[in-house]
């Protein structure tokens, strides 16, 4: 049932929302099981609690034309999950340790967005188990189910040969799921920009800080890309026929530096920060030695490594032109972020 938040990897516990709080046209098109939009399927969700997993739930709930028969949310902390429950979604939580729970979860499903992990992991975990295990573990719940799509996000410069541990997970992740032969696509996204968005709520920092460090004074470039964007893609690829596997770039159509993007962003909230420029070189021997003293601090150094190299799409490595629609540019992607302010 939507809206139910379930554990499977214990006593069966369930605790039904007010229907009030849902999409009355949307619910009754999922519990009747006559779809009103186009190509209805069983979706899972994995990482469900992020950015990208609520706005994408929010918008196949609502918005999409793709009316699911079914939404799985899955995440590892129900009690973090209070965005999702007034979708039309089940909330499950899972443990990727436990395979059983995990396959339970999955079970019958016909598509997968696997949004878990990413730069920021948990508290304890690792790079790899953030992106590489949750992965492996995921790919191997799913054997024998027929899946039509399987849609996982990755980064730019992911490699399994990659001396950065966040690109090198990611790069694992995506040579398992490539061997798995499953149909879909790997996205390649570099920076979004979204509401709670990792991403932006740093940028946001930057701005609201009276003196705010910056790796090489942001001279790096980046081709952010909206969120909304994201999402569209994500739905553009659960609509279409199975199609094998494919590696596709997924980035923004505008190049600029991060300082400028900083810049931008404050000019929208009449802010003015001083951006202390801090020599790369510099940024990456105090994270290697931040590193020895804490090992855990690995993650942070290869977030600092992660957003500080350039990642710029090489040309016709782009999924762009195969979209049915085109990618919003910064500037229009920053005034829907903050319509109240003139536009930068």
């Amino acid at each position: 049932m939507p809206g139910e938040v379930i554990r499977p990897d214990g006593p069966s516990r369930t605790a039904s929302l007010p229907r009030s709080v849902l999409n009355q046209s949307k619910i009754s098109r999922l519990e009747g099981g006559q779809p009103g939009g186009v190509n209805p399927i069983d979706i899972v969700v994995t990482g469900a609690n992020g950015a990208v997993g609520q706005a994408l739930i929010q918008h196949l709930s609502q918005g999409s034309d793709i009316v699911p028969t079914r939404i799985r949310a899955l995440v590892r902390s129900v009690a973090r999950a209070e965005a999702l429950r007034p979708l039309a979604a089940e909330l499950i939580e899972i443990d990727y340790s436990n395979p059983l729970s995990l396959r339970e979860a999955v079970e019958g499903a016909e598509a997968v967005v696997h949004l878990a992990g990413g730069l920021k992991t948990r508290p304890g975990e690792s790079l790899w188990e953030s992106n590489c295990g949750t992965t492996l573990a995921l790919l191997e719940a799913v054997k024998g189910i027929h899946l039509k799509c399987f849609v996982f996000l990755s980064h730019p410069g992911s490699d399994l040969d990659a001396r950065n541990g966040f690109l090198q997970s990611k790069g694992i992740a995506e040579k398992g799921i490539l061997d798995a032969a499953l149909p879909g696509a790997i996205f390649r996204v570099p920076m979004i920009l979204g509401q709670g968005n990792e991403s932006l709520e740093r940028i946001l920092r930057k701005v609201r800080a009276p003196i705010a460090p910056l790796v090489g004074g942001g001279s790096v470039r980046v081709q952010p890309i909206s969120q909304s964007d994201v999402i569209a893609a994500i739905e553009w690829m659960l609509s279409a026929a199975p199609m094998p596997m494919r590696t596709l770039g997924l980035s923004g159509p505008d190049t600029v530096t991060y300082a400028d993007l900083i810049g931008r962003v404050a000019r929208r909230l009449g802010k003015q920060p001083r951006l202390f420029p801090v020599p790369k070189l510099l940024a990456r021997l105090a994270g290697w030695a931040t590193e020895a003293v804490s090992p855990a601090a690995g993650s942070d150094r290869a977030a600092l490594d992660t957003i500080f190299t350039e990642h710029i799409e090489p040309a016709g490595a782009s999924v762009k032109d195969e979209l049915p629609f085109a990618l919003a540019p910064v500037n229009e992607t920053l005034n829907r972020i903050f319509p109240m302010t003139e536009s930068g």
